[in-house]
């Protein structure tokens, strides 16, 4: 994702990265946790899910083992009171589009099978929905 990330800013002329990187448990692996540690971004990705009405302990205390592993490490850092703030605005940012786009589009599940088709209904699926936002904003001019 991180040179998807790149690829896309340099196609839009955008320069500089963005400062932090949210994602979810799915990334969570050995190899993705190494391969951001080279980059000059915040990278916060989730160790795990928390049950419904579980509290997360209190933020650590004291020195980070040394033989921690990158996992361990991460589990701890989203523990923290900054790192809870900042993976609590995936729940502002992203996961609104996905519940928007299930209720009103009824995309809870893909209709394609292959994998250019689901691509191209995932496509659709994201248009309709900036467009219905951009109408909503009242940016879109009717046609006359």
């Amino acid at each position: 994702m991180m040179h998807e990330i790149a690829s896309e800013l340099e196609a839009a002329d955008i320069d500089g990265s963005p400062r932090l990187l949210l994602a979810d448990a799915g990334y969570c692996s050995a190899d993705n946790l190494e391969a951001v540690a080279d980059h000059d971004v915040d990278v916060l990705v989730a160790t795990g899910r928390t049950k419904h009405n579980e509290r997360v302990t209190d933020a650590p205390r004291g020195r980070i083992p040394a033989d921690a592993t990158k996992r361990e490490r991460m589990a701890r850092r989203l523990r923290t009171k900054t790192g809870r703030a900042d993976y609590a605005r995936r729940k502002a940012i992203v996961e609104p589009v996905f519940g928007q786009m299930k209720t009103r589009q009824h995309a809870g599940a893909l209709r394609l099978r292959t994998l250019e088709c689901a691509e191209g209904e995932w496509l659709l699926h994201a248009l309709c929905h900036n467009l219905r936002k951009l109408a909503n904003a009242g940016m879109v001019a009717m046609a006359t």
